[in-house]
């Protein structure tokens, strides 16, 4: 606990009358492990101003840090874990880790409600339930990938209804046949107007949810655009007509495995939300 200079000369003073740490600690001066640490302090430097602490000692230099900047900038798809092997090849001393801050959107009390009642809903599911839910972007799916709009073109409700038109009955079709599934978008706007839900439930196509507002964290789909975008980076396309086939093309590399273990990976996440009453999980 920090106290002030004032709170401090109070203690000091009144242990100089002779009161305890308990005495002091009933008339709520202070907790009673802060006056004890004061007056400890007091009897050891004979002050009591508080030194500061030295904290955690640095790794690197202010010449060291200017050179992992330029590092940084000469490629700026190198991962952490590259920037931090290549800094130690430079002459930093070992111990380094690489991390990487993880973004999350904010939660509110409205969304934290939603989450648990989603999670809730589908706390029973096992992995094989969760391989009967698909979307359009579903990478276990050979004929389906990410879907890039025309120059200029918003993904609107009319450009997202044309894409459902084309892609999903074909898909359900050669996907799981008769079999029973579950479609699955976000809460876009473009998802959640009325013309598209109308659409669907024409079709009579099953929609999983409804999918909490801020949830990445529950949506796999979430960290194959993170490789996907990593893959992408590293070739540094010059142009939208070499962006669109890398995307296409490192899409396509992706293993079945690593789309797999993402899907076999929803049980957890959506226990970790329930057992962290609502907040982000790991993933």
């Amino acid at each position: 606990m920090v106290t002030c200079k004032e709170t401090r000369t109070v203690i000091i003073a009144l242990h100089k009358k002779g009161f305890t740490c308990k005495d002091m600690a009933v008339n709520k001066i202070a907790p009673k492990s802060t006056i004890y640490r004061i007056i400890k302090n007091f009897k050891e430097s004979g002050s009591i101003i508080v030194k500061k602490a030295s904290g955690c000692p640095r790794k690197s230099s202010k010449r060291q840090d200017r050179l992992l900047k330029l590092i940084q900038l000469r490629d700026r798809g190198t991962t952490s874990t590259e920037l931090a092997q290549e800094w130690q090849q430079a002459g930093v001393s070992d111990g380094l880790v690489s991390r990487r801050a993880a973004k999350k959107p904010l939660l509110s009390r409205k969304n934290i409600r939603d989450r648990l009642i989603f999670c809730k809903r589908y706390r029973d599911w096992t992995a094989e339930d969760w391989v009967k839910t698909f979307s359009l972007m579903n990478p276990l799916s050979d004929c389906l990938g990410p879907f890039i709009s025309p120059k200029n073109t918003a993904m609107n409700k009319e450009w997202y209804q044309h894409i459902l038109r084309e892609q999903l009955p074909p898909t359900i079709q050669e996907q799981f046949g008769d079999e029973q599934c579950l479609f699955q978008h976000d809460g876009a706007p473009c998802h959640n107007a009325k013309v598209i839900t109308k659409w669907l439930g024409e079709q009579n196509i099953n929609i999983l949810g409804p999918w909490p507002g801020n949830s990445p964290d529950l949506n796999p789909i979430e960290n194959l655009w993170s490789i996907l975008n990593r893959r992408v980076d590293k070739q540094n396309p010059t142009n939208s007509d070499k962006l669109q086939a890398l995307i296409m093309q490192e899409w396509a590399a992706i293993s079945q495995d690593v789309a797999q273990k993402l899907i076999d990976s929803m049980p957890g996440r959506i226990a970790e939300v329930l057992k962290k009453k609502g907040q982000h999980c790991k993933y």
